[in-house]
């Protein structure tokens, strides 16, 4: 399959040449390698400002037909080297090749148009995925040359129509935003081909069903389609809405005997500000994603609705949070209960906001909500081996990930990246599954914390008696430490029943091989306790707080509780 792929990307090679923008020249070369496959020419510049050199240089007689980039360079950064491509060339196909996933970087790449973002360490099958794209772009380009349509269905694109918003000033608008519910499987499922002669069909009847509504039209996204309207059209856009998503429900067509169909949702909004932002929400109050329907949010519905305005300055604080390095790592340590020495640092997240440390509990299920959680655990990841780096920290230290970020198939390459970027062994590294044992039910999640652990890196498990106690996944990945739940120590300073199942807990996790943890430590009764019945290590209030490290971990050093 990868063979066949490589074969058939490389048809037309004599007639390409690419552009190479990176200042780590062992990269460089490695990609010329496996670039040369696909392109008569690979040139390579060293900073953004020799890449603009060259690329002037060779637009009126021999242009590039793809400049692959870094974003940070030397001179010149890269999203500065394809704001100036950009001016020069609208149609230039650009990809970008950075260690960066931050909001920032991602939002800034969508509205200038890049056809892919990859992530170092590069992952092939990611390449080839993306030159495929440019590939097919470029013949496309060449067949309806002469009729000039950029897309597929001749609809807007994502750009002309943010600058149709910017230009809106007081004058509101009716917004229909479309989502065909099922074209991603078509497209995973069948292939392309198929998806875009269904989505040809489809969007000409669009267009027939909303004759007399005077309305522009732009494809956003590959599922998504909108509709505006100057003025207050809200009854016709209503009324619309609900023809389109009962016609498309029953709309089909056929190619090569397999019959494609999907279902719509539509949200509908009316004004002048935030039309995005208000036109997904609409969308969202389509509870039934597989049969479709309507939903609709304006203006006056924001002002009702109490937590919006709280939801909203939330998001902002984890975009600008994101954008700004404010994803801080708060380290708390934790103390061999016998000898009284730190052992490890617990990485904590956190955000900082002016002059404000928030904890998880303000942001965490938003930031999952709205998607957010993968870029923050990079942050944390790159943050704190950053921390490690910089003071030398002898002791292990463990991070957080939770079952979403163990699913999430670029987060091992990025720890590995890091490792390296940062010279970190990965058994000073170990990572806590954040849900506790249960999640290990999850294959996909299984096999990454068994991949994590034959890596060299440790594994902890949260949240041991909290109804997660599944012994033979105990014994199937014998992780380095168990944490016991913390409701269950606080319990066993009233009753003497949940400190004999304490007990017997710490013995079972003895007999399996792991060390035993207890958490969120707030009393010398409990510490005491804990010491007789053996437990390994502890950690809480009792003995430091979670601290920010700036200049030194002596303010960690100064103030150990000595436990012997």
């Amino acid at each position: 399959m990868v063979n066949q792929l490589i074969l058939t990307l490389s048809e037309g090679s004599h007639q390409r040449s690419i552009l190479i923008v990176e200042d780590d020249i062992d990269l460089s070369i490695s990609l010329v390698r496996i670039l040369k496959v696909f392109f008569k020419e690979c040139i390579i510049a060293a900073d953004g400002e020799e890449a603009l050199t060259l690329y002037t240089s060779r637009l009126e007689t021999n242009p590039f037909t793809l400049v692959i980039t870094d974003l940070e360079l030397p001179k010149m950064g890269g999203l500065g080297l394809i704001r100036q491509i950009r001016s020069l060339n609208q149609d230039q196909n650009i990809i970008i090749l950075s260690a960066h996933n931050e909001a920032q970087y991602m939002s800034e790449a969508i509205s200038l148009n890049v056809q892919s973002y990859l992530l170092k360490p590069l992952a092939m099958p990611k390449l080839f995925e993306s030159l495929e794209k440019v590939f097919k772009l470029q013949s496309r380009t060449i067949l309806n040359g002469a009729t000039n349509k950029k897309h597929l269905t001749g609809w807007g694109t994502f750009e002309t129509l943010t600058n149709r918003l910017q230009t809106l000033e007081s004058k509101p608008v009716t917004f229909m935003r479309l989502r065909l519910n099922q074209l991603n499987n078509i497209i995973m499922l069948l292939g392309e081909l198929y998806a875009n002669e269904y989505l040809v069909q489809l969007t000409e009847l669009l267009e027939s069903l909303a004759t007399g509504m005077e309305a522009n039209f732009y494809h956003i996204s590959v599922d998504e389609l909108c509709l505006i309207c100057d003025g207050d059209r809200l009854e016709d856009a209503m009324s619309l809405a609900n023809t389109m998503v009962s016609v498309v429900r029953y709309f089909n067509t056929s190619e090569q005997g397999i019959i494609l169909n999907s279902t719509l949702s539509i949200g509908i909004t009316y004004g002048n500000e935030n039309i995005l932002l208000h036109s997904n929400i609409a969308l969202s109050k389509v509870e039934d994603r597989l049969s479709g329907g309507v939903g609709h949010y304006t203006h006056e519905d924001e002002c009702d609705d109490v937590t919006m305005d709280q939801s909203r300055e939330i998001l902002k604080m984890i975009f600008d949070a994101l954008n700004k390095e404010n994803i801080i790592p708060f380290f708390e340590p934790v103390i061999d209960c016998h000898s009284g020495e730190n052992v490890m640092y617990e990485s904590l997240l956190r955000i900082r906001k002016e002059d404000k440390i928030y904890r998880p509990e303000t942001f965490l299920h938003l930031a999952q909500e709205m998607g957010q959680m993968s870029m923050i655990t990079r942050s944390m990841i790159r943050n704190t081996f950053k921390i490690i780096h910089t003071f030398n920290i002898q002791q292990i230290v463990s991070l957080h990930l939770s079952s979403y970020d163990l699913q999430d198939e670029g987060v091992l390459p990025y720890i590995q990246f890091c490792l390296e970027r940062y010279d970190i062994n990965p058994s000073s590294i170990a990572f806590q599954l954040t849900e506790g044992i249960d999640a290990l039910k999850n294959k996909n999640v299984f096999t990454s914390i068994k991949t994590l652990q034959t890596n060299g890196h440790k594994i902890i498990l949260n949240n041991f008696g909290s109804g997660q106690c599944n012994l033979s996944l105990l014994l199937l990945l014998q992780p380095d430490c168990i944490k016991l739940h913390a409701d269950i120590i606080q319990k066993t300073e009233t009753d003497s029943i949940y400190q004999r199942i304490i007990e017997k807990m710490i013995e079972i996790i003895h007999q399996i091989g792991s060390k035993a943890i207890a958490s969120d430590i707030t009393s010398e009764t409990q510490k005491k306790f804990l010491k007789s019945i053996y437990i390994d290590y502890l950690q809480g209030p009792l003995f430091h707080e979670p601290f920010e490290i700036n200049n030194t971990l002596d303010q960690f050093i100064d103030t150990k509780d000595n436990l012997c």
